[in-house]
């Protein structure tokens, strides 16, 4: 008994310089306080959780309020280990455990079962959360990839996540209160860290921490998205101005907050087709973002080992999903249901799977926009009209690439996921297309003579790139053959 009661004594003593470490870890990288008091653009709306990692505001947007921890504590260091000895190829040009499919083995037999009771402190959670769902990911689908490269069929995921991931999995998502599997923006938005901590975080001073691949295109996906990110705080800052001024009758400031969250988008835009023109070699890490919810990889979905719910769990994964910047415009603007075939819903498992503060923030656009009808309040005046005309133009230019990349991706060679991939590009497609007609009816139901010359330019011009998707939808669906996607449509 004496001998249990060293070893917890030790452990807790271990596990009591966590805390400290995120402060001491990386000088160059202090962390910061909590950011200030919202502006007063986010008065009608405050984060539920302020102290979670992700604080949505004005200032940071949809980034995290301090840079994701890069190295785990010491404690973790066997599961910081085989995180780095994991991808396909390593970043000193070596080739890794998923290359030969060794990981799993490697998992089973060194991996300890980490407590993880003891740890309180939000980033080194926020940390564990991105490494553990990110090996649970490369864990389950490991044999759905070397199936895939080799017969371009994904076969079977392995079922069952063992329990030196799952308890501490499932631990760490229950007191972030998110699911316990790999999520857009914690592949994204909280893996990477800056070259140059005196820099601000660009294309050219950020990588990221974990990789499954090691490809150039997996890093440009996350540094990508990262980059085009750090331009969300002036569309949150303009969304929240939107309804706003809805509220209130404010129409300049209503058309104001319509053109800056255009702009803002413009510039997210601008980044993700610089990183993102076609998928490349997309389908080299494709295969572990996918999710255990509909997919016939799983059949039946995962049993996690020693939790006592003998019940199977299932998410949808990254490549299910989306960033929350295309959620934003979707709620804001009103677009989830633009007509019975292109359907879009959010609430549809999508929005759940994110961060607690994003769900709120999410969820509040949402309500609030159909409360308010910005959409209606935006097609009274012709101004408003090409104001509105000009963030849709940007919202559809996000989801015309998002949707290129979803086509060109590699489907699975079977009958069931075929049925799928297809099912849910059509809906994606229509989506597309009911954006750029709403685009060229609104214009053409306001009055453009009465329009400021530089307004109607740029409200033509969107109308013009609308009228391009269309055409390249009509074309490319009415084709046979795949047809290759128009780079200049990706990226305008």
């Amino acid at each position: 008994m004496f001998a249990r009661h060293a070893a917890t004594a030790a452990k807790r003593a271990q596990l009591s310089h966590l805390r400290g470490f995120a402060k001491a870890h990386h000088p160059a990288a202090a962390i910061t306080d909590a950011p200030a008091a919202p502006a007063a653009t986010s008065a009608a709306w405050t984060n539920p959780d302020p102290g979670s990692e992700f604080a949505v505001t004005p200032e940071t947007g949809f980034l995290p309020r301090r840079d994701p921890l890069p190295v785990l504590p010491s404690y973790f260091e066997k599961l910081d280990e085989i995180l780095h000895e994991m991808p396909i190829l390593k970043s000193d040009g070596t080739l890794g455990l998923l290359h030969t499919g060794r990981l799993g083995a490697r998992i089973e037999r060194e991996l300890p079962m980490y407590d993880v009771e003891f740890v309180f402190d939000r980033r080194i959670l926020a940390a564990l959360y991105r490494d553990y769902s990110v090996l649970a990911s490369a864990y389950l689908l490991e044999p759905c990839d070397i199936q895939f490269r080799l017969t371009r069929n994904y076969g079977l995921a392995r079922r069952i996540l063992p329990a030196n991931i799952a308890v501490p999995l499932e631990t760490i998502a229950r007191r972030l209160a998110q699911k316990p599997f790999l999520e857009h923006s914690t592949f994204t938005f909280y893996n990477y860290r800056r070259k140059d901590q005196e820099q601000p975080v660009s294309l050219d001073n950020i990588e990221p921490i974990r990789r499954f691949s090691g490809c150039d295109k997996e890093h440009n996906f996350i540094v990508g998205h990262v980059a085009a990110a750090r331009h969300t705080d002036a569309a949150v800052a303009a969304s929240l101005g939107v309804l706003r001024s809805a509220q209130h009758n404010q129409r300049g400031e209503f058309n104001a907050a319509l053109r800056q969250y255009a702009d803002a988008m413009g510039r997210v835009n601008e980044i993700l087709a610089q990183t993102l023109q076609g998928c490349g070699d997309y389908a080299s890490f494709r295969t572990f973002l996918n999710g255990c919810r509909a997919q016939s990889m799983f059949n039946s979905g995962v049993l996690f080992e020693k939790l006592g719910n003998t019940a199977a769990h299932k998410y949808l994964g990254v490549a299910q999903s989306s960033s929350p910047i295309a959620s934003l415009g979707t709620h804001l603007f009103q677009l989830s249901n633009l007509s019975p075939r292109g359907s879009l819903p959010c609430a549809d498992g999508v929005d759940q799977l994110r961060a607690p503060n994003f769900r709120s923030f999410l969820g509040h656009v949402d309500s609030q926009a159909r409360s308010l009808g910005v959409q209606s309040y935006a097609l009274r005046c012709s101004e408003s009209s090409a104001a509105y005309v000009l963030a849709l133009s940007q919202v559809l230019a996000y989801r015309y690439r998002q949707w290129a990349n979803l086509r060109d991706s590699v489907p699975v060679q079977s009958a069931k996921d075929n049925a799928a991939f297809h099912g849910y590009l059509d809906i994606q497609t229509s989506h597309v297309r009911d954006i750029a007609e709403l685009i060229s009816r609104t214009h053409a139901n306001m009055d453009s003579e009465s329009l400021a010359p530089a307004l109607r330019t740029r409200a033509e011009a969107a109308v013009h790139h609308a009228e391009m998707v269309h055409r390249s939808l009509d074309r490319i669906l009415n084709d046979a053959e795949p047809t290759p996607l128009p780079v200049s449509m990706i990226a305008y």
